[in-house]
């Protein structure tokens, strides 16, 4: 049985059905958390009728898939069909029950989305190997759609060893002479690691600013304008924060000079976001303030946060999106990920890719203008 979701009301209603899905599927982590995915569409969708969320039942009217999807609309009359919250998630995709015929699961998804005829072409981000493989095998021959993707930058990863002794013997002498000792000279000079497992519950909001303070500063003084620029961006990062922290799913670190005065976090350096789900440790959007980078600020923090991850037990730590030398530097190996245009009409896709030209290129370059007028 198809259900599809349209409204955030109904969204409202799958949510324990939702959790319980995503943590008996293959690709549990916290992209496709509901909460992730009801607090996007919350803030940036509404209900502008705009949602397309397709929920898979089995014959005992169990949830054993979602495909979060919603709809855009380019150049006036064309649609596309797209994941929820793909310009700020970094692993995106269909949850499917692990004791789920995938085969039938995609056939029954993609076969609702034909008949419905919403979308003039499917465009996905984050797509993973897997999914983009299971795509190219159950949906593309089945429907008659003409399918095209390439590598859209990897998430760089490695397994966690079972102490820190044995994280450090990966390296060979001279690369672990530059982790710690710039471990040491942070210690030297009393900057310590203070970590969200040690803030108190009813002060996490009040710590949450420091770190977007902190995050904004860094790229505002480079004239960029940040992930937090605008109030609506804030609030939902905001309002998702909480909710992944009050289920013991996120951990916001610091690096801060330790001085007398009681809030330690008035003098931080260094700071970042995790998310913990499952197994798994996430590095996502760390900053620090420039005027501390002869200490190594950003180094020092994330070989707390490794050691911490290590301390917790995780088997995967994952640095996420984008190819910044230090995170292999600390080990880590890319993992791909894709975009891809599904449709049937080449004429639709090459009018979706100058869509994507003019919001890319030329809308976002003319905010960052705007941004550096201002």
């Amino acid at each position: 049985m198809i259900k599809i979701i349209r409204n955030i009301k109904e969204l409202q209603k799958i949510e324990s059905e939702w959790n319980a899905l995503l943590k008996s599927s293959l690709n549990e982590n916290v992209f496709l958390s509901y909460d992730w995915n009801y607090l996007w569409v919350k803030h940036f969708l509404g209900d502008a009728g705009n949602l397309f969320i397709i929920a898979v039942y089995n014959d005992a009217e169990e949830l054993e898939a979602v495909a979060p999807f919603f709809i855009k609309r380019f150049f006036l009359f064309f649609k596309s069909l797209m994941f929820i919250s793909g310009d700020y998630s970094d692993y995106l995709g269909i949850i499917i029950r692990k004791d789920a015929d995938k085969e039938r699961i995609y056939s029954e998804i993609f076969g609702e989305i034909i008949k419905n005829k919403i979308s003039n072409i499917i465009y996905l981000k984050q797509v993973s190997e897997g999914l983009l493989s299971d795509i190219k095998k159950n949906v593309s021959e089945s429907y008659g759609l003409k399918l095209n993707y390439k590598e859209s930058g990897g998430c760089y990863y490695f397994n966690l060893p079972p102490g820190m002794d044995a994280y450090m013997k990966r390296f060979n002498s001279k690369q672990r002479y530059n982790i710690l000792s710039r471990v040491e000279k942070a210690e030297k000079n009393n900057i310590r690691f203070i970590s969200s497992s040690a803030i108190d519950k009813s002060l996490f909001k009040e710590y949450l600013n420091y770190f977007f303070d902190l995050h904004q500063k860094r790229w505002n003084e480079k004239g960029e304008r940040g992930v937090f620029y605008n109030k609506k961006i804030k609030k939902f990062f905001t309002d998702l924060f909480i909710a992944l922290f009050n289920e013991n799913k996120i951990a916001l670190s610091f690096l801060a000079i330790d001085k007398a005065e009681s809030n330690a976090l008035k003098a931080a350096v260094s700071s970042a976001v995790c998310f913990d789900s499952g197994n798994k440790r996430q590095l996502y959007l760390p900053g620090f303030d420039a005027k501390y980078s002869n200490y190594h600020p950003g180094i020092v923090l994330t070989y707390y946060i490794i050691k911490e991850a290590i301390g917790n037990k995780y088997e995967e730590f994952d640095f996420l999106k984008g190819g910044e030398e230090y995170k292999q530097r600390f080990g880590a190996v890319k993992r791909e990920n894709y975009k891809l245009y599904s449709y049937k009409n080449k004429i639709v896709y090459y009018i979706y890719k100058i869509n994507l030209f003019i919001e890319k290129e030329v809308k976002e370059k003319l905010k960052d203008l705007a941004f550096k007028i201002k």
